[in-house]
């Protein structure tokens, strides 16, 4: 029996990347169409992949993106279960009505997360030989965090959705829909409660965050560093937001930041980079026993990555698919978003003609002319350019580990990859 006849036969599914006489051999060319492949068919979650592999990269790159998957998948699951038992556990106990019905509010939109965060700090806990399951508590804390956070984020943003789900200031509008007693300005004072109790709420979840972390590592001997990073990671994350909140209002009446791509990519670093990577596989290592010195190589390794992922997303933003993406493609254009598109263009001649459809609210039609203006102006071409740089440097910077083991690194190669091919 050959060597390809005999993966055929021990998989339910081969992926190659040339043509193969059997009905099982699936032909993919690159990880994208393998991502869209393996999400689109959930029967396949449960399944067994082979892969014949050559000398072609993206196949390889297609199986360091099935073990991530595979991974991810599993402790995602775990996850998933706990937080529904925390959830259970916030609302219970409390026999004022008005604090039960806020925590109902708050653990609604505590759910349907992606727990990539979570994942992180799971593997970056058993990338220092631990097989056990002690990162569930604190990867709950950091989503815990996040749902805050997001709150706070959609007072800021006047968000009506998050997740699919109303966000808690209309949820509230919606719960005190009618006035039962004549009183005056009720439809404003109405909404001031909505952001009120949201802001309330954001706050009491990192407090929760906080309480969830102390209590199940109060005998864990790296308690004290994990918290210090767990609180060094938020500081970073406000401020991020801070940058990220006065900037477009600085650049809109105020004047223009001749370096503005750098203020740009500090708000990539704190909120995405260190947050949404660098953060949680560390925290997850540091939990696990990682020494000071290989924390800060990690740090270098990852934060790459990280701004990768931010630049991504800003081109998601403008040219994915609004039923993937979750949101509207005009969204960052009618919130004078500063990506690093749009300080591409400024620097160019273009910079008038973006200027007349930057910051209001446009139609779908304008929106193909804010596309054909970051076409044009070659802003699309150095967005992708300085991304797959960055990806190609955080591949490197990975492998570079010496003291990972090869599954673990193939598993953040994995979740690298995921990151770039992600349609959402």
């Amino acid at each position: 029996m050959s060597d390809v006849d005999k993966i055929i036969k021990e998989n339910d599914y081969v992926i190659s990347n040339s043509e193969y006489d059997n009905e099982k051999v699936i032909v993919l060319k690159e990880s994208a169409e393998f991502l869209k492949w393996f999400l689109n068919d959930k029967n396949l979650y449960d399944k067994k992949i082979g892969f014949i592999l050559d000398d072609n990269g993206d196949v390889k790159k297609m199986e360091v993106l099935y073990s991530f998957l595979k991974y991810y998948l599993s402790v995602k699951d775990k996850f998933v279960l706990k937080m529904e038992d925390y959830n259970d556990l916030f609302v219970k106990g409390y026999s004022n009505r008005f604090l039960e019905e806020a925590l109902e509010q708050f653990t609604s939109s505590n759910k349907g997360g992606k727990f990539l965060r979570a994942c992180l700090i799971a593997l970056g806990y058993q990338s220092f030989g631990n097989d056990d399951d002690k990162y569930l508590p604190l990867g709950l804390a950091l989503e815990l965090f996040q749902t805050s956070i997001l709150i706070h984020d959609d007072i800021i943003d006047k968000a009506d959705k998050r997740r699919g789900l109303d966000t808690i200031p209309i949820k509230y509008q919606k719960i005190y829909g009618d006035q039962i007693k004549d009183g005056n300005n009720f439809d404003e004072k109405r909404k001031d409660i909505g952001n009120s109790m949201a802001l309330c709420l954001g706050d009491l979840g990192f407090y929760l965050a906080l309480q969830i972390i102390v209590k199940n590592y109060s005998n864990n001997e790296n308690l004290d560093r994990v918290l210090e990073y767990y609180n060094d990671v938020a500081i970073k994350t406000c401020e991020g937001e801070m940058v990220d909140v006065i900037l477009p209002f600085y650049e809109e009446f105020y004047g223009e930041e001749n370096d503005l791509e750098s203020h740009v990519m500090e708000i990539y670093k704190l909120k995405t980079a260190w947050y949404s990577v660098v953060g949680p596989y560390c925290l997850g290592a540091i939990l696990g026993g990682c020494d000071e010195e290989k924390v800060h190589k990690l740090e270098d390794a990852l934060i790459n990555l990280g701004l990768a992922f931010q630049i991504k997303d800003d081109l998601l933003g403008i040219y994915g698919d609004e039923k993937h993406i979750g949101k509207s493609v005009t969204s960052d254009v009618s919130e004078y978003k500063q990506t690093i598109l749009y300080a591409y263009v400024v620097n160019t001649e273009y910079k008038d003609e973006l200027l007349k459809y930057y910051g209001k609210d446009i139609s779908v039609q304008e929106m193909d002319k804010v596309k054909e203006i970051f076409d044009k102006s070659g802003a699309r071409e150095y967005a992708n350019k300085t991304m797959d740089k960055l990806f190609e440097d955080s591949f490197k910077e990975i492998l570079d580990l010496d003291f990972l083991s090869l599954d673990k690194k193939k598993l953040l190669l994995g979740f690298a990859e995921f990151l770039k091919v992600r349609s959402k």
